[in-house]
């Protein structure tokens, strides 16, 4: 009986030992719990104080930022009063490039027209030799309106002689330059010979019709030998000559529809329909003049739309050879010197026929068999250009 009361005393002693163990086991977990929670809560204070400080920091910058700005301000603001100048505007702005084709147009087509058909056209008419002559006089001087439609294009849209043409960069561009300074003479010649060689019964070498005009004229009558060969030394010299005897009324059209028009319509078109285009506007600035009989006369048939048609055809053929030299160079004189050129040679072959050629066959270039030399060229021109194209400036 003292055995189990002895293993009843140590059971209970056991258990005893147990629960006091537990209740330690517990007592230290819930310290540690309240240690972990008192961590916990100084860590949140802890972060609370780090972001009090990253605000005080912000709060601290942006005092620095906006104390700078105050600083800076004074200076800046003396740059800001300041008035910047308005820059040029680019051809990449496309209704400003249109507004100064539209000014050159207007001023061009608007002043010429107005002047050919209301002073140049009754004037002309009146069969009086004095008044003939002065309507002549305006026609030559209404040559060089191209030019000064350009320049007030240029001064009213602020574009400046900017690009305008006029460097002599003869030694990078020797073969055009010489091109168009013997070249159109050449073709001139050339489209002659095609015209004599279709219609050789009105070749006159003895030049009958232009020997009895020369002596009618003249104060004292020459033999007919001398005066052809007066006539043919002089053609000689143009040769070389002829492209400066007209230089002046050449570069009034050629600053006008080569240097100012076809570039920007080339930029806005491409090369090919440019170069057409610019030919067509400079036919049609032609019109009130060829319906006054001036260019290709009054008596054939369609007076005076053929001869506009005729016009237009003819100047888009040239106008192709005159852009194409304008561009490749980047100058306005070979252009010049060609336009020229033509000019001058344009009469010189019909006074070796009796009846004086046809504007509309030849031997003058406006016609279609003298003309095929021209075309031929410029339609050398064409294609070389759709095949290595000019880079256009922007400027």
């Amino acid at each position: 009986m003292s055995d189990e009361v002895k293993t009843e005393e140590l059971d209970e002693e056991t258990a005893d030992m147990q629960t006091i163990h537990m209740e330690g086991v517990n007592v230290e977990t819930a310290d540690s719990a309240e240690e972990t929670a008192d961590v916990q809560g100084a860590d949140a204070e802890t972060k609370e104080i780090m972001e009090g400080q990253v605000a005080e920091t912000e709060e601290t910058d942006d005092s620095k930022i906006v104390n700078m700005e105050e600083i800076r301000r004074p200076f800046s603001s003396k740059t800001e009063d300041v008035p910047k100048r308005r820059p040029l505007v680019g051809v990449e702005d496309k209704k400003v490039e249109a507004k100064r084709i539209l000014i050159f147009l207007a001023l061009c087509f608007g002043v010429t027209w107005l002047v050919e058909i209301g002073m140049v056209t009754p004037l002309y008419k009146s069969g009086e030799t004095e008044a003939v002559r002065e309507a002549m006089d305006m026609i030559s001087q209404m040559m060089f309106a191209p030019a000064i439609a350009a320049l007030i294009a240029r001064l009213l849209t602020r574009e400046g002689l900017v690009k305008s043409g006029f460097q002599f960069n003869f030694s990078q561009h020797r073969f055009l330059f010489l091109f168009s300074w013997f070249g159109m003479t050449i073709l001139t010649y050339l489209g002659a010979a095609v015209y004599f060689l279709v219609f050789r019964e009105n070749f006159d070498p003895n030049m009958t019709e232009f020997v009895s005009a020369y002596n009618s004229n003249a104060a004292e009558p020459m033999e007919a030998v001398n005066i052809v060969a007066t006539f043919k030394t002089d053609l000689l010299m143009k040769l070389f000559t002829a492209p400066i005897l007209d230089v002046v009324n050449s570069f009034g059209e050629e600053w006008g529809f080569r240097a100012y028009l076809m570039p920007k319509l080339y930029r806005k078109i491409g090369a090919v329909p440019g170069m057409l285009l610019s030919g067509l506007v400079s036919g049609l600035w032609y019109a009130p003049l060829v319906a006054l009989g001036y260019y290709y006369g009054s008596s054939y048939m369609g007076f005076p739309v053929t001869g506009i048609l005729a016009m237009c055809v003819f100047s888009m053929v040239m106008g192709v050879i005159y852009s194409f030299l304008c561009l490749r160079t980047g100058s306005i004189f070979p252009s010049v010197f060609a336009h020229s050129a033509v000019n001058v040679m344009m009469s010189q072959a019909a006074m070796f026929t009796f009846d004086g050629g046809d504007y509309f066959v030849g031997p003058a270039p406006t016609g279609i068999l003298a003309g095929i030399p021209f075309v031929i060229a410029a339609v050398i021109c064409l294609v070389y250009m759709h095949r290595h194209p000019v880079k256009v400036s922007k400027g």
